[in-house]
């Protein structure tokens, strides 16, 4: 007999892609570890159609990410730094919606060079590339090529212009390959994404930090949780690193693992 059986059930509803449906499990399998009832929804849509259900009530608790959870309810703000992102964000979550303790763990547009490129060329950071981004290719899928607002960002703070640019598909395995053949030179891809964590890979330091901020965050309905579930949701938040979620979506890259495993994986490590 679950330990909190008259307490209310937590529905959570994740979108449709590995790291948002192992995020999810990580939080309700915590719950369910601890005698909660908890009903999983995984891929459930788009970020934005699992939080058009927290915000009708018909799931309790999604994840999202501090930044687009704030330009899609104000879509005006021009907070960046993640001190400025989370509480515009809160402020402007629907009625009835609220959020949890942001992660350490970011998912942002980030850039990469090969080893080798980053030490002929003397690039660590995202100001190296001042001035000179027309010398180089950038590889990326083509919805980050198409990103205004990244561009506008890579223009005004870091005067960066890439003259070349190469739509590589989906799949930051393909920015990697383009990046290791010299197909292109910098490639574009999220901060999370598991290929980072080859050791010839350079991530470039956003060091002007001129990119908005893309913290993961719990989402849920206003008095859904109780004062313990809420200090347990906030307990994983503290504790989950970009690091984490990469290689937990090396398991689900490669085949070798579920989801469910994977967040179980991570539940053990962590002592939950």
């Amino acid at each position: 007999m679950p330990a909190h059986e008259d307490a209310p059930l937590v529905v959570i509803e994740t979108a449709s892609y590995a790291e948002a449906e192992i995020v999810g499990y990580i939080y309700g399998n915590a719950l369910m570890r601890q005698g909660w009832r908890v009903e999983p929804r995984p891929q459930s849509g788009t970020e934005a159609e699992v939080l058009e259900s927290v915000t009708t009530g018909d799931a309790t608790f999604t994840v999202g990410f501090t930044g687009d959870l704030l330009r899609m309810f104000d879509s005006g703000s021009t907070a960046v730094a993640p001190e400025d992102v989370y509480p515009e964000m809160m402020a402007a979550l629907p009625e009835g919606v609220t959020a949890g303790d942001p992660a350490p763990a970011e998912d942002a547009p980030a850039f990469v060079v090969s080893r080798n490129t980053s030490e002929s060329y003397g690039l660590s950071s995202m100001s190296d590339l001042a001035g000179r981004c027309g010398e180089f290719t950038l590889g990326a899928s083509a919805e980050m090529l198409d990103d205004r607002e990244l561009t506008s960002i890579l223009a005004t703070s870091y005067d960066c212009e890439f003259a070349n640019r190469t739509a590589l598909g989906p799949n930051p395995r393909a920015v990697l390959d383009a990046l290791r053949a010299g197909q292109v030179s910098v490639g574009g891809m999220r901060s999370a994404d598991p290929v980072l964590y080859e050791r010839d890979m350079v991530m470039l330091d956003d060091d002007d930090n001129a990119i908005t901020a893309q913290h993961l965050v719990p989402v849920f309905r206003k008095g859904s949780l109780t004062e313990d579930q809420l200090t347990l949701v906030n307990r994983i938040s503290g504790e989950l690193t970009t690091d984490d979620i990469r290689e937990l979506l090396l398991g689900i890259e490669f085949g070798t693992d579920s989801p469910v495993a994977m967040a179980n994986f991570w539940l053990d490590e962590h002592d939950y």
